[in-house]
Parts: C-alpha cells; structure tokens; sequence
C-alpha cells in the first residue's frame, strides 16, 4: 500500500471513530437502539457516565454526568416533564419556585460524578466572592425593611420583598440557573425522549384503550422514552380520562336540565332512559 493511500485510511478511520462517539444514540434505522421502547437513559445515551459541556453562568465547563434512573428521579421529588396544563401567564409562588430548586438540587446532587456536586459548593464557597457581598446585601436590605416598612408605600413594599425573595434564592442555590436548567433537562432526557410530542389526545387515547383493554396506557404510546416517562404517561394518562369523563358528565347533565326544566319546549322528543 502507498504511503499516501495508508494516511487517507489511517484519516478515514479517524474520521469515522470521531462521528460514532459523537452520533451515539441518535436515532437512526441502522441503530440497535431505534427500536421503540421504554428504556432506561444510559441505554438510549450509549453510557451511564458521559463527559458534558456544562454552562455555568454562560461558560461551558466540561464535567462527568451519571445518567439517572426513574427511582433515582423519583426520590429527588415529583416534578414530571408533561406541563402541557401550564399557562405561560401563570404566575408561579415563591414556595413553589423554592420547590423547584429543592427539586433541580437533589438531581446536581446525583448527576455530577466528576466534579462531585459537593467539590462544586466547595470551590464557589472559597472562591466566589460574589456570594458573600450577595449575603451582605441581603442583611442589610431585610433590616431595613424591617425598620421602614411602616413608612413605606405598597408599591415599594412589593419592590423590596421581591429583591429580598431574589437575593435569598442566589444565596441559598449556589449553582447558577443556567446550570440548574441543564441538569434537569439532562437528568429527565428532554434532548433524547419524545415525551414533549405527545398531545393531550394522545394521552385521552392511550387512558381510553388501556381502560377498555385491562392494560396501562404506556403499552399504547410508542416513541423513544424512558423509563421514567412510562410512568410520567401512566399517571397523566389516567388523569386526562378523568377530567374528560367529568366534563363529559357536567355537559350531559346540564343538557338534560335545559330539557326537563321546561325552557324548551320537550313536545315529541325522546329523552334517554
């Protein structure tokens, strides 16, 4: 063989080594793992620990990620993936956004393999100075409301509780939010489930067949899902049948009072039995 024909094969072995580590677990119909089932994340992802870019604060930093299981998710908290009832207007608590980062936490907690999510608390406490001045201001700025509260308007008073509610969420989750948004969505495999294109008549569907045929509604939604998606359709399945059966009972019942309550006429209709 030339020496030129051995470096262009040396090349193209490279080249080839290079896209399957990149392109492992993209689905393709070459692919083992195309076919259709509920697998768990390190199946589908082609490892159980994988190097990751990680964004901290708009800086990418390259970390090892465990690939979590749905018991694992489940004992963080129950949060789910399937928001399809979530108004973009709707104001969410400040109890509920401590409960969201409780949530996203407990996933750091198991999801950073190297650095571990305790090394990463270590290296901010030391180094990041930004935290201590934010734990000063947020001090000084509760005493002072505190002494003028009673002099200050509601306007001002809405303005300074929500600062102190914002300073006590950066001091309290060290982690930026960029960070914590990435976790969760790596820890629940939005970038590699299709749990986000299922519709709520596909859910009504899945609840209906599974309720008629003794079985779960997971066995009738296919696509690339997790373990842990399984159980997310199960159990919002079975919600969305509930909440259509008692619409479908309220809208029943008021047409049969607009029958019986003599607002019209019932002369030659036959009312069900």
């Amino acid at each position: 063989m030339k020496k030129t024909d051995k470096r262009q094969a040396e090349l193209k072995d490279l080249i080839n080594t290079i896209l399957k580590e990149r392109l492992r677990g993209v689905v393709s119909f070459n692919d083992e793992q195309s076919f259709i089932g509920y697998d768990p994340i390190e199946k589908i992802r082609g490892a159980l620990f994988i190097w990751v870019a990680v964004p901290f604060n708009g800086q990418e930093i390259f970390c090892q990620l465990r690939c979590p299981n749905a018991t694992q998710l489940e004992q963080c908290g129950n949060i789910t993936n399937i928001t399809q009832d979530i108004k973009d207007s709707k104001t969410i608590e400040y109890d509920e956004i401590i409960k969201i980062r409780n949530y996203q936490e407990a996933l750091c907690k198991i999801i950073f393999n190297i650095p571990t999510f305790d090394h990463i608390l270590k290296l901010v406490g030391v180094n990041d100075f930004v935290i201590s001045e934010k734990r000063n201001e947020f001090e000084t700025l509760k005493k002072q409301y505190k002494e003028n509260k009673d002099k200050m308007n509601e306007e001002d008073k809405t303005l300074t509780e929500a600062k102190i509610e914002t300073l006590g969420l950066e001091i309290g989750f060290i982690l930026p939010d960029d960070t914590m948004a990435f976790i969760t969505k790596w820890a629940m495999g939005n970038d590699i489930s299709d749990i986000k294109k299922i519709t709520k008549d596909n859910f009504l569907r899945a609840a209906v067949l599974a309720k008629a045929h003794n079985k779960a509604p997971s066995d009738y939604i296919s696509g690339r899902l997790t373990d842990f998606n399984k159980k997310e359709i199960d159990t919002y399945a079975l919600l969305i049948l509930d909440e259509y059966m008692k619409d479908h009972k309220t809208v029943t019942e008021s047409k049969y009072r607009w029958f019986l309550g003599g607002r019209k006429k019932t002369e030659g209709i036959n009312l069900p039995k």
